[in-house]
């Protein structure tokens, strides 16, 4: 057993259950602060470069041991697939790529990410894999009003998202898949809190944040690529304390979401059942006066514009076609709904 997984078992046998827990820190002094992406599995962690494009191969323990050249110069979202790596390109105006390599370095496939809520998916934050379908944070476009960013779901190749998720940052970068818990964290660049916050996708709700190390105390650890490697989280940052320039570190949480304590987002969420629906969707508000709404399709094209009044609102839906849709009204309000 290394030396890095004996000390993270040490930490989660003297730390109480039902929490979250950062359970352990790798420093990467020799590797720059060009990291972002992140991969891990049970002996390797691959670490994607934003400056030189290249994947390196590191062990538990923070050693690197082998670098593969890709050809790019960008990481911004890194997935090890059998037989291959998935790489997010860094912000591109028109649209970002996806590339699809071999375990050589050469190129395999190619595409672009789709049109999304507010424009082009010009800035990816990061990648995670669901089946063969991917979800990926946006940084741009963003939005001075809740929501701040959003997180899709995309088959690559495919002309749409198939599922939308509202951020609270409007900075968020890395993101990681739990089960049904969605995981992103965001950056302070426009003036957010770095956090790493938790969402619901069977409910459609936000469960809350938990706060990176140095947070509140300089915030400024410039968070980047996540993973879930089955067991705890992994997270890029700059390290904490004094010269977090210096280098990166990876930083290691054990969550149990079910019952971690959780400091709690704000309350944009409406109540609307039942979920799924196949006809008629009852959405409940708490306005004194007609509320604007919206109902927005997994690839952020609004199918319906609606007005909300106090109390229980019916909303008929047997016409659109199943799938994930998103109500949204003029003050923020959300709330996340499948249509059979």
């Amino acid at each position: 057993m290394t030396t890095h997984f004996s000390s993270l078992i040490a930490c989660l046998l003297a730390l109480p259950c039902g929490a979250q827990i950062l359970v352990d820190s790798i420093p990467y002094p020799g590797a720059g602060t060009g990291v972002w992406g992140i991969d891990v599995t049970s002996d390797t962690i691959f670490l994607g470069s934003d400056l030189t494009g290249n994947i390196r191969y590191s062990d538990h323990n923070g050693a690197v041991n082998a670098e593969l050249i890709t050809g790019f110069d960008f990481n911004h979202g890194l997935i090890r697939r059998p037989g291959s790596y998935l790489i997010a390109e860094d912000y591109t105006t028109n649209g970002a790529g996806l590339y699809e390599i071999d375990l050589a370095g050469n190129l395999l496939n190619s595409w672009s990410f789709p049109d999304v809520i507010g424009g082009p998916s010009s800035g990816i934050g990061d990648l995670c894999a669901d089946g063969n379908a991917v979800w990926y944070t946006m940084y741009y476009p963003d939005f001075n009003v809740y929501p701040y960013a959003y997180a899709y779901k995309w088959i690559p190749g495919a002309p749409a998202p198939i599922d939308t998720v509202p951020l609270q940052g409007e900075q968020p970068y890395g993101i990681a898949l739990k089960g049904d818990t969605l995981f992103y964290v965001t950056d302070n660049l426009n003036g957010d809190q770095e956090r790493i916050y938790a969402y619901d996708l069977t409910n459609g709700t936000d469960i809350g944040w938990v706060e990176l190390p140095d947070t509140p105390i300089d915030n400024d650890q410039r968070p980047q690529g996540m993973d879930y490697d089955g067991e705890f989280l992994y997270l890029v940052a700059n390290r904490q304390g004094g010269s977090a320039f210096a280098y990166q570190t990876i930083f290691i949480y054990a969550f149990e979401v079910g019952t971690a304590i959780w400091q709690h987002a704000p309350e944009h969420v409406l109540n609307a059942y039942p979920v799924p629906t196949e006809d008629v969707l009852f959405i409940e508000s708490g306005a004194s006066e007609l509320l604007p709404a919206q109902l927005i399709d997994a690839s952020g094209r609004t199918v319906r514009q609606f007005s909300l009044a106090g109390g229980v609102n019916p909303l008929n839906v047997a016409s659109l076609p199943g799938g994930v849709y998103m109500v949204r009204t003029a003050e923020g309000g959300t709330t996340r709904v499948v249509k059979k």
